[in-house]
């Protein structure tokens, strides 16, 4: 049984999670980035011990498992019925970086978004 509410925005709940898992693979590129730029500094600074390398290790880690949330996701979308359905717009309100919410809660807004992780702006608080 199919349950639609007129004048709400829903959307298929697969395409919500795959949204969301491609939105989980730009933040493995910012800790990409960010391990880096962490690894370049302690190599620099000529203090590299084995717990410098061991917290360096920890970004690795959390690229690790925010991937695999991502894949999580993705495969959970593939097998989910077509006539579930969600409503990101109202759900992506709670969301605190406005970019963020607004790309998880409208596909169109995700399409506009800039492609390159550079271009992608951040709230300085």
């Amino acid at each position: 049984m199919k349950v639609e509410i007129r004048g709400e925005p829903h959307e298929e709940a697969a395409v919500t999670l795959v949204r969301t898992s491609c939105e989980l693979r730009k933040v493995v590129g910012m800790v990409e980035d960010l391990e880096h730029v962490v690894g370049e500094a302690i190599a620099r600074s000529g203090q590299a011990g084995a717990d410098q390398m061991l917290e360096l290790q920890k970004l690795d880690h959390i690229q690790q498992k925010i991937l695999g949330v991502a894949d999580f996701l993705e495969a959970l979308s593939r097998s989910m019925p077509s006539d579930w359905r969600v409503d990101a717009l109202s759900a992506s309100r709670c969301v605190l970086l406005a970019e963020l919410g607004a790309k998880l809660g409208d596909a169109e807004a995700a399409k506009r978004a800039p492609a390159a992780a550079a271009a992608e702006s951040c709230e300085l608080f």
